[in-house]
């Protein structure tokens, strides 16, 4: 009977360390597939970050790809964050604020407004500043000793102003007086200003005056003058991340924390440069 008893007690335990391996076997079977499977990483965690396909030179899509300054701008910065990897969606612009409310994809790049504030948290600094302070205009134009002189909207109250129509920013910082000829958009604009020669300036940042006057052939012929007289004229774009992503706050921290690193910019006013 003793003998019998220690048989079963020892087969008992053979059999709980047989469990005990197979568990252990079964979790790093399960472990290895789960790190396989798409986006899933040790090393890092994917981001989706979502740009409007229909803003160049800022964001557009191109094979459906987002390329243009703010993709790149965002890249460089997750290039100084160990442990973040980031891909991309173009949409358009409604559908991405729509999805990064309903935390649909993860990060966008833009002005934090209050009410993008309600579903987003936003960097401490601006990554990129879209500055309005330029004048823009012709080397045929005949008032171009005018333009570059002034010091003022009142010093070109004789001029005329090509603006885009339906524009609040501009119904609310260029002044009444100036007598106005509206574009229905920016490639309307330029060629309002360089072929029809409709008007004798426009207001615009240097970024897209250059990349609109490339793409329509102008570019020999464009004059872009900064000004400090221009209201309101710099607007600050941020990262935000949906506040529905569970890690957004350390996602921000670690964007603050990159961003006072010199090397990194140096490397950002670079890329900015490159597209001004």
């Amino acid at each position: 009977m003793f003998m019998q008893a220690k048989s079963s007690s020892e087969v008992t335990l053979a059999n709980k360390h047989l469990l005990e391996g197979f568990a252990a076997s079964f979790c790093l079977a399960f472990l290895v597939v789960f790190l396989a499977l798409p986006g899933v990483s040790m090393g890092s965690r994917n981001l989706t970050f979502a740009f409007s396909e229909k803003s160049p030179p800022y964001s557009s899509s191109l094979d459906e790809k987002a390329v243009g300054l703010f993709p790149d701008l965002v890249q460089l910065t997750f290039s100084f964050i160990p442990g973040y990897a980031t891909e991309n969606v173009v949409v358009p612009w409604s559908r991405a604020q729509y999805n990064i409310r309903q935390g649909l994809t993860d990060g966008l790049l833009t002005y934090p407004s209050e009410k993008r504030e309600e579903y987003a948290i936003f960097s401490a600094r601006p990554l990129f500043t879209q500055d309005f302070g330029h004048l823009v205009y012709s080397t045929d134009n005949p008032n171009i000793g005018l333009i570059e002189s002034a010091t003022s909207f009142a010093d070109l109250s004789s001029l005329t102003v090509i603006v885009e129509k339906g524009s609040q920013w501009e119904e609310d910082n260029i002044p009444d007086y100036l007598e106005r000829v509206p574009g229905r958009d920016t490639k309307a604009m330029m060629h309002l200003l360089m072929l029809r020669e409709a008007g004798d300036f426009l207001v615009q940042p240097a970024e897209d005056a250059r990349f609109i006057a490339r793409e329509l052939g102008y570019s020999k012929k464009l004059k872009v003058r900064k000004v400090d007289f221009i209201p309101n004229s710099r607007i600050p774009f941020h990262i935000g991340v949906s506040r529905k992503l569970p890690s957004a706050m350390d996602v921000i921290n670690q964007v603050d924390a990159a961003m006072q690193n010199p090397e990194f910019q140096s490397q950002l006013n670079t890329l900015i440069e490159s597209y001004r």
